[in-house]
């Protein structure tokens, strides 16, 4: 297993991040809205999900293998608090790991 963690913008609400892992053109979109953060997963230029509620310590492409995804996507925190936009790259850490 290699766990390849994905820099977040610290204190910014909405954007998108592009990178290479594991031979997957990674494109994640991140949006912020009343208290809560949302995500779009484009992989290979194949829409994996979008408007994905992010919670903490779950796994968000699980139930989207079929559609070809190698990695699991998980936002890790000590807190059982909501996702949001002022804890990333502190609170929150994005990692993308793959098997």
């Amino acid at each position: 297993m290699t766990i390849y963690e994905i820099s977040l913008p610290e204190n910014t609400p909405n954007f998108e991040i592009t990178t290479v892992i594991a031979d997957e053109n990674l494109r994640i979109r991140i949006r912020s809205l009343n208290n809560k953060t949302y995500m779009d997963l484009i992989v290979n230029n194949n829409v994996i999900f979008q408007g994905l509620r992010c919670d903490a310590n779950v796994n968000m492409t699980e139930c989207y293998k079929y559609k070809g995804v190698k990695g699991n996507l998980v936002f890790d925190t000590e807190s059982a608090a909501d996702i949001y936009y002022t804890g990333f790259g502190s609170d929150y850490k994005l990692y993308y790991i793959v098997n």
